[in-house]
């Protein structure tokens, strides 16, 4: 994977996060009127961009210390899936008070998907570490376009 690809992951995840001002600003939104699915919908733009933003640099700061390159993403991987069970841990206690979607619900098993995957490369059952750590990040990128989208374009009452 090229430090070029993860500097685009890094770019897009600001941008994500920079849309999140955008969406505060408009409407009722901008005036505090949020609903509880509307502000997890927020954190659910907010924070799994944060998680690819910070994850785009795990390996490019992890390879100045390993030479080995399949330790370097096999670690990379274990700090990833800890930056996103964090992140998901938090989006189920949110969740459950605020009403979860049905596309919320779909993202969940594209996340256990994911997260066995990290988990098979961590414990080097398989040998595509780049490919898992590369679909890692671009999952919290899609999770972020696709709550910016609900914040976007689907009143509250719309959503579920």
């Amino acid at each position: 994977m090229t430090e070029g690809f993860l500097l685009g992951i890094a770019s897009i995840a600001i941008a994500l996060i920079g849309f999140s001002g955008v969406v505060i600003a408009l409407g009722r939104r901008g005036e505090g009127k949020w609903t509880p699915s509307e502000m997890l919908q927020l954190r659910t733009l907010v924070e799994p961009s944060i998680v690819s933003l910070l994850g785009a640099f795990v390996p490019i700061l992890l390879g100045l210390l390993f030479l080995n390159e399949e330790s370097l993403w096999r670690t990379s991987n274990a700090l990833l899936a800890v930056f996103h069970l964090v992140g998901f841990s938090a989006f189920i206690v949110r969740g459950s008070s605020s009403g979860v979607t049905s596309t919320h619900k779909i993202m969940v098993t594209i996340f256990i998907l994911i997260l066995l995957f990290l988990l098979a490369s961590i414990f080097n059952y398989t040998p595509y570490h780049e490919l898992a750590f590369g679909l890692s990040l671009l999952y919290g990128i899609c999770t972020g376009v696709h709550n910016l989208y609900l914040l976007l374009f689907y009143p509250s009452e719309q959503v579920r």
